[in-house]
């Protein structure tokens, strides 16, 4: 954050700029990231390997100086678990390929279920020498987000058939408003989703926030 001066009037007005190289840097690489949120933090994740000084704390680190290195042979999974079912709409990836060179991934997999023996569904993806944000979508056909418990992401495949791999950036996105929720229930009815197109989500949220100054 920093302070600009109007031209208009001098006043000094607040700018808020995003470093797309950081952790918050995947709202500049999706469409209305106001409606958005990060739900990482709300997880546990699990590696299946790790190197020295590469660990979880690195993989959610704000800088993409810090990273997770594996080591040992793919594949290598990441195993994330939530302690309640969580709406999900993205899997952001940071990846460099000109820095990490083989130790990029290629071909990723991901799985979405209701825990780690209860898996429903699988998405591939495939990225080829990507320089920053990697977004895998996990919401469905209708642009609905999933409801899941569990995401487990399988790197199945380096470029250049390398060994171990480096994932700068790892952040699981979902809605910021709901479609269980129990005040969306209340408003819409049981099956009222908030999927919709801008202006319908735009005047549910006037409608929702009408009826939270209700008391």
């Amino acid at each position: 954050m920093f302070v600009s001066v109007s031209a208009r009037n001098n006043w000094p007005v607040l700018s808020f700029e995003v470093d797309k190289t950081s952790a918050r840097g995947w709202i500049t690489a999706v469409d209305q990231p106001e409606l958005l949120q990060d739900v990482t933090r709300e997880a546990i994740i699990e590696l299946s390997s790790v190197a020295h000084c590469g660990g979880v704390d690195q993989l959610l680190h704000d800088s993409s100086d810090f990273a997770w290195r594996t080591n040992m042979s793919p594949p290598h999974q990441a195993t994330v678990t939530f302690s309640k079912k969580t709406d999900i709409c993205y899997l952001m990836l940071y990846l460099d390929y000109k820095t990490d060179e083989s130790y990029c991934p290629q071909e990723v997999r991901v799985d979405l279920g209701w825990g780690t023996n209860d898996w429903w569904h699988r998405i591939h993806r495939r990225v080829n020498y990507p320089k920053g944000w990697v977004k895998i979508r996990l919401a469905d056909r209708f642009d609905t987000p999933r409801r899941v418990m569990a995401l487990r992401m399988t790197v199945m495949k380096n470029h250049e058939k390398g060994r171990d791999c480096v994932i700068r950036h790892f952040r699981i996105i979902g809605p910021q408003y709901h479609r269980h929720d129990s005040i969306n229930r209340l408003i819409l009815g049981p099956t009222g989703g908030l999927a919709g197109v801008t202006q319908e989500r735009q005047a549910r949220s006037h409608i929702m926030n009408d009826h939270l100054t209700v008391r």
